[in-house]
């Protein structure tokens, strides 16, 4: 019997991670061609995040990868999980996902965008299993629809906007990021500035635009959002959200305006554990997947027009805790 070796993986193994993930995760994927990229989202020092298995000939048969979101006792996203097939060990992927669970080098293991196959497994290992809700807000002035599909003229109906009472939205640059992150510790996962600054600011691909939402000079929130081109239109994604929603019923009036200026067909938020009525309140309608005459795609690469479940989990038991984003993990990832 062959015996595996599992280990967390430094740089010295980046080449054969990443043939790993060109060999038999997909061929062609980003992440196995694009080492630049790959070690944006996985360096670590002169460690790479990711947990590893190699045979007793020293070839990898196993990964499991994973991105911090703290710089200090941080939560983790698992990603890119994958063994071979005809590997001799046919537990070999949870026993690289329990070496993950059982390190006290890391906080809280999630995981956004799981298969839905892979449910069970993580049941039967006592681990939480949901899915993110998604909200929109649509620009009912546009006349024709490119990229969703609204059947029913009930979601163009007029939005009561909430006054504003002394709030703005206003587009950040690094320098004005002045957040009180610490605030939100107790949030799963927490990110601090850091990772923000990272993840936001210096993606070597994607340009995100950040606006705060800000009151006596204050920045009370931030909104991250990222525009999407397709089929000769564009839409205005939310890809996180930091500090309160119950803020954003007071700036709904300015996205709106953002779509109604730029022609965007709508902007959407991808989420899970925010107040949803607060979302509600604040003029966004809630897609419901089984609905035929409200579709807003979620998959872009390659495009798909259909209402789309991203499944996730968290290694824990204080779900009231949790707060998800479309952004979270590696699902806001170039293709």
């Amino acid at each position: 019997m062959i015996k595996n070796s599992i280990k967390f993986a430094n740089i010295n193994d980046t080449d054969d991670i990443i043939k790993f993930i060109s060999n038999y995760w997909k061929k062609n994927h980003i992440l196995g061609k694009n080492k630049e990229l790959f070690l944006y989202y996985y360096q670590d020092k002169n460690r790479v995040n990711f947990v590893i298995s190699r045979d007793e000939l020293g070839k990898i048969n196993g990964i499991l990868g994973f991105i911090k979101s703290a710089s200090v006792n941080s939560d983790i996203w698992a990603a890119m999980w994958k063994t071979i097939e005809n590997n001799s060990t046919p537990m070999l992927g949870v026993e690289l996902l329990e070496y993950l669970r059982s390190s006290n080098e890391y906080n809280i293991l999630l995981s956004s965008g799981i298969t839905d196959k892979t449910i069970g497994i993580y049941k039967y290992l006592g681990i939480y299993t949901d899915y993110l809700r998604q909200f929109v807000l649509i620009n009912d002035r546009m006349k024709n629809y490119k990229i969703a599909k609204i059947s029913d003229k009930k979601y163009l109906n007029k939005i009561q906007f909430t006054k504003s009472n002394g709030y703005v939205l206003k587009v950040l640059t690094r320098d004005e990021i002045v957040f009180n992150f610490e605030k939100h510790k107790g949030q799963i996962p927490y990110k601090d500035k850091g990772y923000f600054i990272k993840r936001y600011f210096k993606h070597p691909v994607y340009k995100y635009k950040i606006y705060g939402i800000i009151k006596n000079n204050k920045t009370l929130s931030l909104v991250v959002v990222r525009l999407i081109s397709e089929n000769g239109s564009k839409i205005l994604r939310v890809i996180d959200f930091f500090g309160h929603e119950k803020y954003l019923q007071f700036i709904t009036h300015d996205l709106y305006k953002i779509l109604v200026k730029s022609k965007l067909e709508y902007i959407d938020f991808m989420c899970f554990g925010f107040d949803y009525e607060l979302l509600l309140k604040a003029g966004f309608y809630k897609v419901d997947l089984n609905n035929p005459n409200l579709i807003i795609p979620n998959y872009f690469f390659p495009f798909a027009m259909k209402n789309t479940k991203i499944n996730f989990y968290v290694d824990s038991c204080s779900i009231d805790s949790v707060r998800i984003c479309k952004g979270d993990g590696d699902q806001d990832r170039p293709q």
